[in-house]
């Protein structure tokens, strides 16, 4: 894995060992330093003599790191052009959902969910973290009676999927004004200076501003208690749809809906179309980045209260909830 999921796979108890790729391709501070130390891994994870390697992306790299492994068995897509490294390889579906994707890998395999069974979703666990306990406790503390918590998500991976901090601004004061909401901020370290912004250094009463308080394990107990998640395209969105907690998504124009949108019944998209797109720029080239600046806090706020809960009002017993979440999405 890389350093910015590395977290995710510690915190899967199916898993026994993260090997981190930090000199990855990925990094624009490595440039080329990435070729000489994917075949230093490759060979590096001969030595434990793996059955089965698999690559999710279909990339020549990673299909040339999974030969040099020597594993037995080498899955993956041939999209990249590394198809005569491996072993076996379903033909790639383009603008197919991420998961029915992964479901299609594992299927190459014999695996299948049972018939008559719902189709995979993607989940994570949870746990107790005393720190997490202590913060729910205040949030209840502070929290209107029968008022709704909703997560706020302001940054994303890259400049073209963030949402302007004025959008952000005038949708926090129309959720103050017209409901007796709970707004959390969340977010990684480095989305704490969009909060400030956001903010502009004030605390407003209703909003607590938590970017770059929680890892990844942390934040998904906090997403699990919210009665919504609002955010862009990125991971957040993913995990809050994951742990069961209703997700509005800011779509840019950077990718596919249908490819990246989270998985589940509980996810409302929304987007302003532009002819650009998918662009799948890191940073918009026009002056004006349309596909965001156009994209309005009255639509996001009409997708909320769409979204929101009929009787809002979550469960404190984040643990005890867990099976009428995942009931009602």
């Amino acid at each position: 894995g890389a350093p910015w999921n590395e977290e995710i796979f510690e915190a899967c108890p199916e898993i026994d060992r993260v090997h981190v790729w930090n000199w990855n391709r990925f990094n624009p501070r490595h440039r080329l330093a990435w070729i000489l130390t994917a075949i230093w891994w490759g060979l590096a994870l001969r030595r434990r003599r793996f059955d089965l390697a698999v690559d999710v992306r279909g990339e020549f790299p990673h299909a040339a790191v999974l030969w040099l492994s020597g594993a037995t068995r080498r899955l993956g897509w041939d999209a990249g052009g590394g198809g005569f490294l491996l072993t076996d390889s379903p033909t790639f579906v383009a603008d197919r959902p991420e998961v029915e994707s992964r479901a299609a890998l594992l299927a190459q395999l014999g695996i299948r969910p049972a018939e008559g069974d719902a189709p995979w979703r993607p989940t994570f666990p949870l746990r107790r973290m005393p720190q997490v306990d202590e913060l729910l406790a205040r949030l209840d503390a502070e929290r209107s009676p029968n008022g709704p918590r909703i997560a706020l998500h302001v940054g994303a991976g890259t400049a073209a999927k963030r949402w302007p901090a004025e959008h952000w601004r005038e949708l926090i004061g129309n959720l103050l004004f017209h409901k007796r909401v709970q707004i959390v901020l969340v977010g990684g370290p480095p989305d704490r200076w969009i909060a400030q912004t956001i903010l502009e250094q004030q605390q407003p009463s209703g909003v607590i501003d938590c970017t770059g308080i929680l890892n990844i394990s942390e934040l998904a107990v906090l997403l699990r208690s919210a009665d919504l998640f609002v955010g862009a395209d990125s991971g957040p969105a993913h995990l809050a749809a994951a742990v069961g907690c209703p997700v509005v998504v800011l779509f840019s124009g950077t990718n596919s809906t249908r490819q990246w949108r989270p998985s589940g019944d509980g996810v409302t998209v929304v987007r302003h179309p532009v002819e650009c797109s998918p662009c799948h720029a890191r940073r918009c080239p026009l002056p004006n980045h349309p596909c965001m600046c156009d994209l309005t806090p009255n639509a996001v706020a009409r997708a909320i209260e769409k979204r929101l809960p009929r009787s809002p009002g979550s469960p404190h017993a984040v643990f005890a909830s867990a099976a009428t979440r995942e009931s009602h999405p």
